[in-house]
């Protein structure tokens, strides 16, 4: 007896644990169910969730709802009747609304704040849509979808986010678009992180945030490198860091976006260090309109993976100098790879400051309503790859309203890097970027002088290093000083190899510690 009621115990659980999922896996409704009133039919947002059936609606009226509201029920559509009246305050817990491997949950016409994580998300769905909801002063991402496909969000404003305002992590391929959305004040505007393949983030307004859009790569996200998205037809303004920004990802395109004002660079291509480095290659940065860069219009940092190019851009600066001509995307390219370490050292000071970015914590201005009566209109059945994401055009820059004028003063560099205000990053201006230079030209000049004045060793002998000293890249010069026969004492050998090596990198720490 004792061991049956163990057994049906047991039953009761798995089947309890196990109903959620079924029936978020369940296949898309033949037709609308019926809808819940908040509160006029339950009190609560989560017990109208709870009850709600596939192909229905749950209808908010206005109010401040202070709830975190988990969804295991697909297909259904979660609807405020006041945009800027119906609030979900999450009160510091994790999440305002989380849906949970529920395909097909649609949320509109709201608003969602203080979450001490996100203010929406979706984890693990096929089939999302997030339109005309504002997201503010959440602890991670305003809105964000992890590991997810076949989702939309758009006339979405996200402000005073910590780590970005619109947030795509974990997809490939992500088939997924974010357009005609407004994001302002965040730590970043858009982060997609190792998310690409068919992802578009396009005709947004991104401004006021540390980085306006931001493609990145790490190591502790399923899917690295980040690849395949697409950004285009954006305006980027006024940053206070870099406007679009690809760190360690592949094959993305960026087109006819109008980025302005941004106070490091404008659009940056560059690879990123996490566990392992990630280089950035097969990037194309054409046809876009860049003014007014702290530190230069177009970037392509070092070391690069190669294939990455730039053309008909309307850019006035770029780091290397005339990435355009060195990296264009037709013709002949005077480089397969290559790009400058400016780029790639001032990020790596800029992280290993420990510097948060500032948000803007005030509440976001009204917004316009969803079209059509939220009262009076039907819920939406998103179906992935059926009418989600929908199709969308790409404005042409051309017809982006351009701002009104200078904000970003153009920094004073040496060699691509600011002339920082810091001990610490005048060190890494100078020892982290030209002192490699200046090594590798003085080990090859004294390796040359050593060689010549050698008139008493054999031609042949003396033909074979100095052909070493000039063809073998980077190392040739090394491998001479260790086995050369070189007449200078090796104590004076070690000293300006293995001495300028640790300097370097000494002075580089140094500066890293105190920037």
């Amino acid at each position: 007896m004792a061991r049956r009621a163990v057994a049906a115990v047991g039953a009761v659980s798995l089947l309890w644990f196990l109903a959620p999922l079924a029936r978020a896996q369940q296949p898309p409704p033949a037709g609308f169910a019926g809808t819940i009133r908040v509160p006029a039919d339950v009190a609560t947002i989560q017990a109208a969730v709870d009850r709600v059936e596939p192909g229905g609606m749950v209808l908010i009226a206005p109010g401040v709802y202070d709830e975190q509201i988990t969804v295991t029920t697909p297909y259904f559509t979660i609807r405020g009747e006041d945009r800027n009246e119906t609030i979900i305050d999450a009160s510091e817990r994790a999440t305002a609304i989380e849906v949970d491997g529920a395909n097909g949950v649609v949320i509109q016409n709201l608003s969602v704040r203080n979450a001490s994580f996100d203010g929406i998300a979706w984890n693990g769905v096929d089939g999302f849509w997030g339109s005309s909801v504002t997201a503010y002063d959440n602890g991670r991402y305003g809105i964000v979808s992890t590991s997810s496909t076949h989702g939309q969000v758009d006339h979405a404003y996200a402000s005073g986010n910590a780590e970005a305002g619109i947030a795509t992590v974990g997809c490939n391929p992500c088939a997924s678009v974010i357009s005609d959305v407004t994001v302002t004040g965040n730590g970043a505007g858009y982060s997609g992180i190792n998310a690409g393949g068919e992802l578009s983030i396009v005709n947004g307004e991104w401004y006021d945030n540390n980085t306006g859009i931001a493609l990145t790569t790490v190591d502790d996200v399923a899917g690295s490198p980040q690849r395949s998205a697409v950004i285009a037809g954006n305006t980027v303004h006024d940053n206070t860091g870099d406007g679009i920004l690809v760190r360690g990802g592949r094959g993305n395109l960026i087109a006819e976006n109008l980025v302005e004002d941004s106070s490091s660079y404008g659009i940056a291509v560059m690879p990123t260090f996490d566990r392992n480095l990630w280089v950035n290659g097969d990037n194309t940065v054409r046809d876009n309109v860049i003014r007014r860069s702290g530190l230069a219009d177009l970037a392509l940092g070092a070391p690069a993976g190669g294939g990455d190019c730039f053309s008909g851009n309307d850019a006035t600066t770029s780091q290397p100098p005339a990435a355009q001509d060195l990296f264009p995307c037709e013709g002949l390219r005077f480089a397969s790879a290559g790009g400058s370490f400016a780029p790639t050292i001032t990020a790596a000071a800029d992280a290993a400051s420990g510097t948060r970015p500032s948000i803007d914590a005030s509440p976001p201005p009204a917004q316009e309503q969803m079209q059509g009566d939220p009262v009076d209109a039907p819920p939406i059945i998103a179906v992935g790859g059926q009418n989600v994401p929908q199709r969308f055009t790409i404005r042409p820059v051309g017809a982006i309203q351009q701002a009104q004028g200078p904000t970003v003063a153009k920094e004073i560099a040496i060699m691509g890097l600011p002339l920082a205000t810091s001990w610490g990053g005048l060190l890494i201006g100078i020892y982290g970027y030209i002192l490699p230079f200046v090594l590798f030209a003085t080990w090859m000049a004294v390796a040359i002088w050593d060689l010549i004045r050698q008139e008493s060793a054999p031609m042949p002998h003396r033909t074979r290093w100095m052909l070493i000293v000039l063809i073998v890249p980077f190392i040739g010069p090394l491998l001479y000083f260790a086995f050369g026969r070189s007449p200078i004492p090796q104590q004076l050998r070690l000293v300006l190899t293995v001495g300028g090596i640790v300097a370097y990198l000494l002075f580089l720490g140094l500066g890293v510690l105190v920037s």
